[in-house]
């Protein structure tokens, strides 16, 4: 039998409706379920859908899917099964006991069968970002009670033990070739262990193995890495002084040396972020850099601010990943420059987004963004005409007015032109503590090749083959 065995974080079969940025599991639906479209380096790819046409200045748009596509049981999957998906998934739920994310953006479409592979989707006002939602759009149909429903992916459910392994069966099915017969994805919660698993034969694959104590050499593995599209970030309280005020916000970026964090807290496993997204997100201008450190200007800057005795950083325990040194590491710059900072840890992480999705971040708080869609990280998070879950009060009247032209723009080139005049406007004035991406590193037994972790943390079988000897 050709079998891969991965050791990831987790191992868990979601409802394909079911609203997460975590990438173990996404991995996972998109092997069994497959997205209508998919991210590429920033670019929207088809996926079950092959084409799309906008009409009507974008209130409409019509798209086509994949001929013949069949789900694991040898039915048809047709634009009805899309249609009943897209339905589900306005109802989900999401991460941490929340609301599922696309419910705002799907509330208002309708949508409309087509013949077999047609769907018709329209819209109350126009937008160009449609296909940002429909990329994490599974398309599954329910089969009895207690069983996973079918989807048209490379793989199916064949075993599942939970909190321990998903074993995965390849299906012979129109537009798949799978190179694996077999795919058992171990849960294994220890980075320290998945590197272990490797070493004795237990697994083939490992991922997320940038959260080990130390990163060892070893010629036996092959060793890869990948910039990650997550921004850890400092959230800031723009309800309220001193980061209600710009030119606070501005001080906080060039007081604060992320290279220094960065070499102290992961060494050679993040990148210096420089806008609300990472260099791989639609949109992203190629010039933009870091801002890099400057105390003294951030004093001069401070100065002119009004500002508390101390300020409040929040920080979890987890997620992201060493918040609690990156806080002390922040701590200890800004007192340089005068700047006291008191830390307040919580190690309830759901509770932790909770608050601040109900904006007690004290004045600054560590969290992570990990939507691949610059559009829904400009809608939940900066705007304040949208003013959704993760807007911490910032006004910024002309970031509002770069949110609408590109989300507006229906011409695929003209809006990646209006995002990047965005995000190069919130590089300059910042609504937050731009901090770093990390980079996921990830390794497989050396015969191994054609193997990748795309810059969202998706494992990507491609052409994917064992070398003989």
């Amino acid at each position: 039998m050709n079998e891969l065995r991965i050791a990831q974080m987790q191992a868990s079969l979601l409802q394909p409706e079911f609203t997460t940025d975590q990438p173990d599991l996404q991995s996972i639906l998109a092997l069994v379920y497959e997205p209508l479209m998919q991210w590429r380096r920033g670019r929207v790819m088809p996926g079950l859908v092959t084409s799309w046409e906008v009409r009507d200045d974008g209130r409409a748009w019509l798209l086509t899917l994949r001929e013949n596509i069949l789900f694991h049981d040898g039915s048809h999957c047709a634009s009805e099964d899309v249609k009943q998906s897209l339905e589900r998934m306005q109802e989900a739920g999401g991460s941490f006991g929340m609301g599922g994310v696309y419910a705002p953006y799907l509330d208002p479409l309708s949508f409309e069968p087509l013949g077999e592979t047609q769907l018709l989707v329209k819209s109350p006002s126009p937008t160009g970002d449609l296909v940002d939602i429909f990329a994490a759009v599974y398309v599954g149909k329910p089969t009895g009670a207690g069983e996973p429903p079918l989807g048209t992916g490379p793989f199916r459910p064949a075993d599942y033990v939970e909190g321990e392994l998903l074993r995965l069966s390849s299906v012979d099915t129109p537009g798949h070739d799978p190179p694996f017969s077999e795919l058992t994805i171990l849960q294994i919660q220890s980075a320290t262990d998945r590197y272990n698993a490797l070493l004795n034969g237990q697994a083939d694959l490992a991922t997320g193995l940038e959260l080990m104590p130390s990163i060892p050499h070893d010629d036996r593995l092959t060793w890869r890495k990948s910039t990650n599209t997550l921004s850890v970030t400092g959230f800031l309280n723009g309800y309220e002084k001193p980061f209600s005020q710009p030119e606070a916000r501005l001080a906080i970026n060039l007081a604060v040396d992320v290279d220094a964090i960065i070499n102290s807290v992961w060494p050679g496993r993040a990148e210096p972020a420089s806008t609300v997204v990472s260099p791989f997100h639609f949109g992203f201008p190629d010039a933009l850099r870091p801002y890099g450190y400057d105390p003294e200007r951030a004093k001069t800057l401070f100065d002119t601010c009004d500002m508390p005795d101390e300020l409040v950083l929040r920080t979890p325990l987890v997620i992201p990943d060493r918040a609690p040194q990156v806080a002390a590491i922040i701590q200890e710059q800004l007192a340089r420059i005068g700047i006291r900072v008191c830390i307040e840890e919580e190690a309830d992480r759901p509770k932790y987004a909770l608050d601040t999705s109900r904006k007690r971040i004290g004045h600054m708080a560590l969290f992570d963004s990990s939507p691949l869609s610059a559009y829904r990280v400009l809608q939940e998070k900066i705007s304040s005409q949208t003013q959704g879950p993760w807007w911490q009060g910032v006004v910024d009247c002309r970031a509002d007015q770069l949110i609408d032209a590109a989300h507006l723009s229906v011409d695929q080139g003209k809006r990646r032109e209006a995002y990047s005049r965005c995000l190069a406007w919130l590089h300059e004035n910042p609504h937050w503590l731009y901090l770093y991406h990390p980079v996921k590193l990830y390794a497989h037994r050396a015969e191994l090749s054609g193997i990748e972790l795309d810059h969202a943390g998706l494992i990507r079988l491609g052409s994917a083959q064992r070398r003989r000897d």
